[in-house]
This record gives structure tokens, sequence and C-alpha cells, in this order.
């Protein structure tokens, strides 16, 4: 495992933004999923083992891919933040960028939408995959919203097979968490 600290995270954003604007957007959006996620993972933590620090570190670097993208073609932001991670062998942090947009991708989806994404599953698999990928749905911006703005969002741009899916996950974070606050 090659563990890494905020600080070169955040140095690693700046090296790869293309703009001081970008670069502040993305660390800012980053941050408060680290505090969703961060949130997330000390109830998570209480029943389950879990790697805090992938977890702090990796809410940083999900959306390092997003310099490199338009709106056009920031579906891809994702693969293209894996390409830098693996690049800098950071390879745990390269699959949460990977996995994380959206509810994660399927292979069926890329098909289907005729999406300009490799032919393979880019959905989340481990807990702090998962966690990530959950607290960045929760994050409009910087704000740190809730599931039913995250539901009436999927419902709007992506339909309702989404809304089933986001519905999934949020229950299995919940499971995760130790609640009881299922959908």
């Amino acid at each position: 495992m090659h563990e890494i600290t905020e600080k070169k995270a955040v140095e690693l954003l700046k090296k790869y933004s293309n703009s001081e604007e970008s670069f502040n957007a993305v660390l800012n959006h980053s941050k408060a999923v680290q505090k969703a996620a961060l949130s997330i993972a000390k109830d998570v933590k209480k029943n389950h083992k879990i790697n805090l620090n992938i977890i702090r570190v990796g809410s940083l670097l999900h959306d390092i891919g997003r310099f490199n993208c338009n709106k056009e073609t920031s579906v891809r932001h994702g693969i293209i933040g894996s390409e830098i991670l693996r690049k800098e062998n950071l390879p745990e942090y390269a699959e949460i960028a990977e996995r994380h947009v959206g509810v994660g991708i399927t292979i069926k989806d890329i098909k289907q939408q005729k999406l300009d994404l490799p032919l393979k599953n880019l959905v989340p698999e481990t807990k702090e995959q998962k966690i990530i990928t959950y607290a960045d749905n929760l994050v409009f911006g910087k704000r740190i919203g809730n599931i039913n703005e995250v539901i009436k969002r999927y419902r709007k741009e992506l339909g309702e097979d989404y809304v089933e899916r986001i519905k999934k996950s949020h229950n299995e974070i919940e499971k995760l968490r130790g609640k009881n606050n299922f959908l």
C-alpha cells in the first residue's frame, strides 16, 4: 500500500490543475467530500475495520481527473484521475478515482449509453471506496446535502434506475454505520 499525506494529496491536485480557479473548486469540493466521508467513517469504524487514511486522502484525490475534462467529457474524469494516480504510483487511490463516478458505472451502462469508457465494471468495491462514492454524491459543489436532495438530482438527471442504485448505496452505508435510516 502506498499511503500518502493530505499535504502530498493537495500538492498532487495543484500539480495537475490547469488554473488557480479550477484547483480551488476541486479542492473545496474534495474537502467537503472528505468531511462527509470521515463523518460516515467514524460510525463505520465502530463495527468494521476500515482505513481512515485511505478515506482521508482518497476523498481529496477522487476528482484529480476533473482538470482535464469539460462538460462533454466529464464522465471520463474518473478514468483520467485513475491514469494520473497510477502514474504517480498510487494504485489504491487510482481505484477510488476510477470507481467513484455516480454510484459506479457498470459494463451494461457503458454499452447501453455508449460511454467513452473502458469496457469494465467501474463500481466501488471496498468499504473505503463505497464511503467516498456515497459522500461525493452528498456534496453539491462544496455544500454537504442530504439523501433526499441526491435522490431528487438523480431522478431529474439520470432516471429511476439510478434512484434505485443511490437508495441501495444509502442503505448499504447506513447498515455499515449501524443505523436504521433505510429507504
